[in-house]
């Protein structure tokens, strides 16, 4: 009966934290402790944590002041006692199903696993509003077909796809602090980069394509609804992450996913950067894909790559031209 230590970094999120809450404390699998890190909220976020540890021992607060979520992650992970560790959003929710199926797979395997992987889908208070938008594609993993497979890094096709969040993620506890994995404080979309970290130094992976996280889009206190100078972090944690692919010999390998993961990403935060710093935020962008494709990538590999013609878009246009192209596509 492992014990999973569930962390739940919280900011400003009264509105939503009684239906994150109740997706865990009413799991089927109960041997939890739920770290609830208090990231400094200005609303009454702790005394929503305080009604509910009232009545479940298994809630543990944590309070600091504001030091964003990466900082409220590593805080957690500090007090965490669980073989296994799960970061949960909290202005998001879970199926109340997700720890008993992943102890299930477990006691099928008869073996720990590093790192466990799960679909979702988003989630907004409109009518229908829970709709499926998963995270991955289990058809880009090799032996797919086997939902018992133990896959490695490699075993995935399009290694940069999708979403790279940690919060459709458990991990092994163990595994994360062999090899000093955390999540870089200061700066966001780190995900991304503990993510790939984990993933290819992990030695067991284990999919499950059933959507079991709701991911919810239009909360304005989020990371991504509150950008500002800080979407300029993607360029730090894409030289994070290009170092680490180059430290661990994995560079040459996956060169061509990665640059194909830079203009996707790039792009797609263009849009989401203030539009009065669109014009800096294409700039860089612009240089940096440049650069990539000039000293390491093969022209007519490149071409082959899908979502090419984004680029050449960015090296050919002005940001606002740019801008006019793409704004109804919403990369």
């Amino acid at each position: 009966m492992p014990k999973i230590s569930v962390i739940i970094p919280v900011y400003n999120c009264e509105k939503f934290l009684p239906m994150c809450l109740d997706s865990i404390i009413l799991q089927t699998y109960e041997n939890l402790e739920i770290i609830c890190v208090n990231d400094g909220s200005k609303d009454n976020s702790l005394k929503v944590l305080q009604k509910y540890a009232r009545k479940d021992s298994r809630i543990k607060i944590i309070n600091q002041k504001n030091q964003g979520q990466s900082v409220a992650r590593n805080a957690g992970l500090s007090e965490a006692t669980g073989d296994y560790v799960s970061f949960i959003d909290a202005d998001d929710w879970v199926s109340l199903c997700l720890y008993q199926k992943f102890v299930k797979k477990l006691k099928k395997l008869n073996r720990d696993i590093d790192v466990y992987i799960f679909n979702a889908c988003s989630y907004t208070d409109k009518p229908k509003s829970v709709y499926l938008s998963k995270f991955f594609e289990i058809t880009e993993w090799k032996n797919f077909q086997d939902p018992d497979y133990i896959h490695i890094f490699d075993d995935c096709m399009n290694p940069f796809s999708g979403n790279m969040a940690v919060c459709n993620k458990i991990y092994n506890r163990n595994f994360l602090q062999g090899n000093n994995l955390n999540c870089l404080p200061g700066l966001i979309f780190e995900d991304q980069l503990m993510n790939l970290e984990s993933l290819i130094l992990a030695k067991s992976i284990v999919l499950n394509n059933d959507p079991m996280y709701m991911y919810r889009k239009q909360n304005s206190s989020s990371t991504m609804n509150s950008l500002g100078n800080k979407v300029f972090d993607i360029f730090k944690i894409i030289n994070k992450m290009e170092d680490f692919l180059k430290k661990t010999n994995n560079y040459e390998d996956y060169k061509y996913a990665f640059f194909q993961h830079k203009y996707t990403q790039f792009s797609f935060l263009f849009y989401e950067a203030p539009f009065f710093k669109k014009a800096r935020f294409y700039d860089e962008m612009k240089a940096r894909l440049l650069m990539t494709k000039e000293e390491n990538l093969n022209k007519d590999i490149c071409k082959k790559l899908v979502g090419y013609d984004i680029f050449e878009s960015i090296t050919e246009l002005d940001w606002y031209s740019f801008y006019k192209k793409y704004k109804d596509r919403r990369i």
